[in-house]
C-alpha cells in the first residue's frame, strides 16, 4: 500500500506544481523514490477531491511546501533556458530503437521512442513508445496508455542472473508483487526470440498488461493499457544485440 502521508501530500499539490518539483522536494525530506512512485500512481488512478482540507499529513509537509515554491520557481526558469533533451523522440532510419544497454526494439509505423532514466543513478532505463507528436506529459498517466497507444519499457539490472532457475524465480517474484498490491491477474509464459519471460494481465483494480522478460544481464518490463497489436508488435520485436550476434 502507498504511504498515506505521501498520498495526501500529492493530492494537495499535484495540480499546483510540476511532478518533478514534488519529487525533488520529497527526496530532500527523505522520501524514497519507490514510495513517491507508488503514491503517484495511486493518486493518478483515483479521483482527486476539488478541495483538500489540510490534515495530519498536510501538517507533516508544511515546511516542505514553503521550500517547494522556491524550488518550482527555479525549475521553471531552468526549463525555459534548457529543455530536457530526453523528451525528444529518437528513432533510427530503419524504424528501430537501440537501447542504452544494448537491445533493439522495432517500432510500429508512426511511432517513436522517448528515452529517459527512472533514477538519478541512471541504472534503470525508462523508454516510452508512442505515436509521434504525443505530449510527453501524458507518460505519467498510466490510465491514458490504452487510449493513446503508449507502451512503457523499464530496463534494469537483473536480480535473477544468479538463480539456478531464473524463470521460476521471475514467476515467484511476479506472484509475490501482485499479491502485495492486492491485484487480480492472469499470467502466462512468454517467449520472445531466445528470451523467456511471463506476461501478466491485470483485471482489477486497474486493468493493464505487463510483460517481464529475462535478458542476459537485465530484466525488461513492458507496461500497456491492454494486450493489443501495438503492444505485441513492440514486445515481440525485442532483440538483444549481444546475444543475437
Amino acid at each position: 500500500m502507498p504511504n498515506p502521508d505521501v498520498v495526501a501530500y500529492l493530492r494537495q499539490f499535484i495540480n499546483k506544481f510540476p511532478v518533478d518539483a514534488l519529487r525533488r522536494q520529497l527526496q530532500q525530506e527523505g522520501v524514497p523514490d519507490a514510495d513517491f512512485d507508488e503514491a503517484l500512481k495511486f493518486v493518478l488512478r483515483t479521483p482527486i477531491p476539488k478541495e483538500s482540507a489540510p490534515g495530519k499529513a498536510g501538517s507533516i509537509f508544511l515546511v516542505a511546501g514553503i521550500a517547494l515554491v522556491l524550488a518550482v520557481a527555479f525549475i521553471a526558469f531552468s526549463r525555459k533556458e534548457s529543455p530536457p533533451p530526453d523528451r525528444h523522440p529518437r528513432q533510427t532510419e530503419d524504424g528501430a530503437y537501440l537501447g542504452r544497454s544494448g537491445y533493439v526494439i522495432r517500432l510500429p509505423e508512426g511511432y517513436a521512442a522517448y528515452p529517459d532514466f527512472k533514477d538519478q543513478q541512471k541504472t534503470i532505463e525508462l523508454v516510452h513508445f508512442a505515436k509521434r507528436g504525443t505530449d510527453p506529459t501524458n507518460f505519467i498517466h498510466e490510465g491514458l496508455f490504452g487510449q493513446l497507444g503508449i507502451v512503457r519499457l523499464e530496463v534494469e539490472p537483473s536480480r535473477f542472473t544468479e538463480s539456478p532457475h531464473p524463470v521460476d524465480a521471475l514467476n515467484r517474484f511476479v506472484d509475490n508483487m501482485m499479491q502485495v498490491r492486492g491485484e487480480t491477474f492472469n499470467k502466462k509464459a512468454l517467449q520472445v526470440s531466445s528470451l523467456k519471460g511471463v506476461q501478466v494481465t491485470v483485471e482489477s483494480p486497474f486493468q493493464r498488461t505487463e510483460a517481464y522478460i529475462l535478458g542476459e544481464k537485465v530484466v525488461y518490463v513492458f507496461n500497456a493499457g491492454q494486450d493489443d497489436e501495438i503492444f505485441r508488435e513492440i514486445v515481440m520485436s525485442l532483440r538483444e544485440t549481444v546475444s543475437e550476434m
